[in-house]
C-alpha cells in the first residue's frame, strides 16, 4: 500500500486510536462550515444536514446545469436581438466560421463587453449577406448538363 502523506500513513496504520471516527467528524465539520448555530456546532445535527446537503447537491446537479445553460442562451439571444440577429443564425455562423467561443463566454461578452459582442454580430451579418448573395448567384447560374430539374419537367409537360 502506498501512502502519499505521513498523515494517511498514521491514519491507516492505526497509530492514532479511533482515527476513522476523528476523520469522519472532521469531514462533516468541513461540510457544514457555512451553516449557522447548531447546524455547525453540534455533530449529530451537522451530520444530518451534511448528508442532506450532499444528497441535494447530487440530485439537482443536472437541473442546475440546465438552468445555467438556459440563462446563457437567454443572455446571448437578448444581445442578438439588440443587434438585429437571430440566435440560431448567430450560433450557426460562429460554428461555421470556426470561432470557438462557448455559450458561457458569449453570455459574458453580451453582458459586460457590448462592443465586442456587437462586432461579432456585425461579422455574422456580413457572413449572412455574403451567403445570400452567393445563393442568389448560384440560383441564377445555368444548370450543369445531365441534371434534370423540376422547372425542366414542368416546361416539357406544358408543351
Amino acid at each position: 500500500m502506498v501512502f502519499l502523506t505521513l498523515r494517511l500513513f498514521v491514519r491507516k496504520t492505526k497509530m492514532v486510536t479511533n482515527a476513522d471516527r476523528v476523520w469522519k467528524r472532521q469531514m462533516y465539520r468541513r461540510l457544514t462550515w457555512p451553516f449557522r448555530n447548531r447546524l455547525w456546532n453540534c455533530y449529530r445535527i451537522g451530520r444530518r444536514e451534511g448528508r442532506h446537503y450532499l444528497y441535494f447537491a447530487t440530485k439537482f446537479r443536472s437541473v442546475r446545469r440546465k438552468q445555467i445553460n438556459y440563462i446563457f442562451t437567454f443572455r446571448i439571444a437578448a444581445g442578438c436581438a439588440q443587434h438585429g440577429v437571430q440566435y440560431s443564425s448567430f450560433m450557426k455562423s460562429l460554428y461555421e466560421s470556426n470561432i470557438a467561443l462557448n455559450r458561457k463566454m458569449l453570455a459574458f461578452l453580451s453582458l459586460y463587453e457590448p462592443r465586442t459582442f456587437q462586432s461579432l454580430c456585425e461579422f455574422v451579418k456580413k457572413k449572412h449577406s455574403e451567403a445570400v448573395s452567393q445563393g442568389l448567384a448560384s440560383a441564377m447560374a445555368p444548370t450543369p448538363s445531365g441534371v434534370i430539374t423540376r422547372d425542366m419537367i414542368q416546361k416539357v409537360s406544358k408543351t
